[in-house]
């Protein structure tokens, strides 16, 4: 997949060449998610096109601390391309034309994976699944840049939370579908070679049935990730039982069962 041809806005990408350079000094290891993961991932395949513009850039950092977090923050300050927003704690600007979120997680989570902010003024970000997904994010090159990028399991599981967090983020679930749609295109040679029961599930005459498979092998996927975290695979479970049925919520559930 590494050696495709990804979606990218140059400016993002000059954006990111910046941070990563930063991050790379600083020994900090980072990934992105959101709108720009979900668009880079899609984009490998064929004629697919962004569903709406990205306004900004959500990149998760691994950080111990706040004070780790504000180092992060002040080097990237440091540089002059970067400025900061007058209250959230969170949100940064590229040469006043680029939003970036930067979403701490790591040692810096509560016990209730929340993260507490004080400074400009306190800010509170929920986190939950951040530091499960990491390790399934691959390095892509995108352009000249090579970036670690949230699997299609991971945006799918970061934004049930996040729609679950905030139901009027009705755009989780159009991205949630979408993904689901392609699904079947992008990771083919995973759903015969690691999954290869689940095609025979369903028939072949249905219209959804490349989709019913995706939401399957996603569910299975986000089960192994939340393997070790028990209560994170109920809140999923959940999540997915309390949609209003569709198609694609029981395939995922039922796949998720499956690995508990």
């Amino acid at each position: 997949m590494s050696q495709r041809n990804f979606f990218y806005h140059e400016a993002i990408l000059e954006m990111l060449a910046a941070f990563s350079e930063v991050l790379r000094q600083l020994n900090i290891d980072f990934f992105l998610v959101g709108a720009l993961a979900r668009d880079i991932r899609l984009s490998a395949a064929p004629g697919f096109m962004p569903r709406r513009a990205t306004k900004d850039v959500d990149i998760a950092i691994m950080v111990g601390s706040e004070e780790e977090f504000e180092k992060v923050k002040k080097a990237l300050l440091s540089t002059g391309d970067f400025t900061a927003h007058d209250k959230w704690a969170i949100k940064l600007f590229y040469k006043q034309a680029i939003e970036l979120d930067l979403l701490p997680f790591g040692g810096i989570e509560g016990t209730d994976r929340e993260v507490r902010i004080e400074k400009p003024q306190l800010f509170l970000l929920d986190v939950p699944g951040f530091a499960e997904v990491m390790p399934e994010a691959e390095v892509l090159r995108v352009g000249d840049l090579e970036l670690r990028i949230c699997s299609l399991e991971g945006i799918v599981l970061l934004k049930l939370f996040a729609n679950a967090d905030n139901p009027s983020r009705t755009k989780d679930i159009s991205d949630i579908e979408d993904i689901l749609r392609l699904y079947f295109d992008l990771e083919i040679e995973k759903i015969f070679i690691e999954h290869g029961d689940v095609p025979d599930m369903y028939s072949t005459t249905d219209a959804d049935y490349m989709s019913l498979i995706g939401a399957r092998v996603t569910g299975r996927i986000m089960g192994r990730i939340l393997r070790a975290t028990p209560d994170l695979q109920d809140r999923v479970l959940s999540i997915l039982n309390e949609k209003t049925p569709n198609r694609y919520w029981p395939e995922m559930a039922a796949g998720l069962a499956e690995v508990r």
